[in-house]
């Protein structure tokens, strides 16, 4: 008796698990040929070199941090120092021998709806921040450091 004539014989819920088998190991094995050929994302690369082997720095000093996917402008500094900023989009700004209080703003320059964020940083630590979700909005900040 040849398959053929076997599958004929059986009824039709035995006909559908046998097709829903059969889709489900062509698959598993597809999925694990094409988990195969690529490469794993969450595979990091060793490398002989120690420097490569430690943590990532924290940045130290202080820094003025502006978070906004448009166009902004503003001002960052010191009691002593007050420098104009700019840029679009994400950047961080360091404020070399910063002492005392620090301030700064940053205001939106293109008019978005989007949400515009500064931070002022020390070590990496956010010690004060502000936001604004308004047109050409502005947001400041200031903290003693």
């Amino acid at each position: 008796m040849s398959f053929l004539d076997d599958w004929k014989e059986w009824s039709t819920a035995k006909k559908a698990i046998s097709i829903i088998a059969i889709c489900c190991i062509g698959i598993f094995i597809i999925a694990m040929i094409g988990g195969g050929l690529s490469s794993d994302k969450n595979t990091a690369t060793s490398s002989s070199n120690d420097a490569n082997d430690a943590a990532p720095e924290q940045p130290k000093g202080v820094q003025v941090h502006v978070i906004y996917d448009g166009e902004w402008q503003g001002a960052a500094g010191d009691v002593g120092s007050t420098n104009s900023i700019h840029g679009s989009g994400e950047d961080t700004i360091d404020l070399e021998d910063a002492e005392s209080i620090v301030s700064a703003n940053a205001q939106k320059m293109d008019g978005g709806n989007g949400k515009l964020t500064i931070e002022i940083l020390k070590d990496g630590k956010v010690l004060e921040e502000s936001s604004t979700d308004a047109e050409y909005g502005v947001a400041s900040v200031s903290t003693t450091i």
